[in-house]
């Protein structure tokens, strides 16, 4: 079965032909939306920052999109998110999201609803198949929608290589969970995320993007383009080519894709309006970035390297030296994936299944992946360090985070 998706540049400043173009090219709402559904426009709004950062979803994007679906005169449409609940950094006020994007100015205009989905009655859902996640807590607006429309941003992400439209649903979920998943493990969170309450179309606002760590304006990449489809999987991974990410080192993508079959490529979506070949860009990745500022540890990436270890790692590494044992980590190597680059280091850790038996490692932690704990643990025993005090620092830090949080998030 082939996957439209669709990619419409935006010309002359005007963004809603565009929008209005990629939806058409993709097959349009008419078989989607009509008099008694009940829509949800569900833009990234995970914190406060300005226009055209890259970062967030455009306000001119989402009232785009809003004014295609008020032409089919539903029941109801709600533009609804729920900031950043706060995990290694701090939490957002939703509102403020809004206020800064944009967005709240189209609601306006629109006459449309703005709910913060943070502040969202919840309901307790069962995941079929779930990996991580038996039962989810969601908002009740999203399960009580016909359509989801997910609206996120061209970005790259620190925790998952790329933040499109699937993790975008993240958003759905209360402040708690959010967290949780982190816990549980943030990729394999979003694929049973996706499996409870998945978006019926996606469209990428790829009028600016956001590479590296998303610092603003210097990570900001200029695109002027929309990316959607009726798929969003087949979007995402359009949406992780255009910024030269191989589709399948986003763990999350390449699991939701075995879950229905298929493999997290481009081989069977049909490309529609603009060429991907004459728009894909090379965007900096944010484990590059990481990596750069943490030169104590070296670390080394095999090609099958992916998101999940790079996610539980980034706080083990992060905690450490917030704990003071940066000096500690000197000489440490850590290799990831199934790398053939010979380590020089006397202390290896070889993290995940894929860099079992990396010759001459000290540690190998096995999992696909290990948990943020283990990788702590293994760093720790190679380096001299007490584990259970960077934990419990850990644990300590993020306790604050999220009572910090707690109030921003249900402004």
């Amino acid at each position: 079965m082939s996957h439209r998706v669709s990619i419409a540049q935006v010309s002359a400043g005007d963004t809603e032909a565009a929008v209005r173009e990629a939806i058409n090219l993709a097959g349009g709402f008419e078989s989607l939306i009509g008099s008694g559904t009940r829509v949800l426009i569900k833009p990234n709004q995970c914190k406060p920052c300005p226009r055209h950062s890259g970062f967030v979803t455009d306000g001119a994007v989402v009232e785009a999109v809003t004014r295609v679906v008020l032409e089919r005169n539903p029941a109801s449409v709600i533009i609804g998110d729920g900031a950043i609940a706060g995990w290694d950094f701090e939490g957002f006020s939703t509102q403020e999201a809004f206020d800064a994007s944009g967005v709240t100015e189209a609601a306006r205009r629109l006459d449309v609803e703005l709910r913060n989905l943070n502040a969202d009655a919840v309901e307790e859902v069962r995941v079929p198949g779930g990996t991580v996640f038996d039962t989810i807590c969601i908002a009740k607006t999203a399960l009580e929608s016909d359509v989801i429309i997910s609206v996120p941003v061209l970005k790259m992400g620190i925790r998952t290589h790329v933040s499109l439209s699937l993790k975008n649903m993240k958003g759905v979920m209360p402040g708690g969970e959010k967290r949780k998943s982190h816990r549980v493990g943030l990729d394999m969170a979003i694929a049973d995320l996706c499996t409870a309450v998945k978006p019926h179309y996606a469209i990428i606002d790829a009028t600016t993007g956001s590479e590296g760590m998303g610092d603003y304006p210097q990570d900001a990449r200029e695109m002027g383009l929309i990316v959607a489809g009726r798929d969003p999987l087949s979007v995402d991974i359009v949406g992780s080519s255009l910024m030269g990410v191989n589709p399948h080192e986003v763990l999350h993508l390449r699991n939701i894709a075995a879950r229905d079959n298929r493999v997290a490529a481009l081989d069977d979506i049909d490309i529609v309006g603009e060429r991907l070949q004459d728009h894909r860009q090379t965007f900096t990745r944010p484990f590059d970035v990481f990596r750069s500022r943490y030169p104590e540890v070296t670390m080394i990436q095999g090609e099958s390297a992916c998101s999940g270890c790079m996610n539980e790692l980034i706080s083990a590494i992060i905690y450490m030296k917030r704990a003071g044992y940066g000096d500690s980590m000197r000489g440490l190597a850590v290799v990831l994936g199934n790398a053939t680059e010979p380590a020089s280091s006397r202390r290896i850790v070889a993290i995940g299944t894929c860099a079992a038996g990396f010759p001459g490692a000290t540690v190998s932690l096995p999992g696909c992946p290990p948990k943020e704990a283990d990788i702590l643990r293994g760093i720790a025993s190679v380096c001299n360090i007490e584990a259970e005090a960077v934990i419990n620092a850990m644990e300590s830090t993020r306790r604050q985070i999220w009572d910090a949080a707690n109030d921003l998030m249900s402004r």
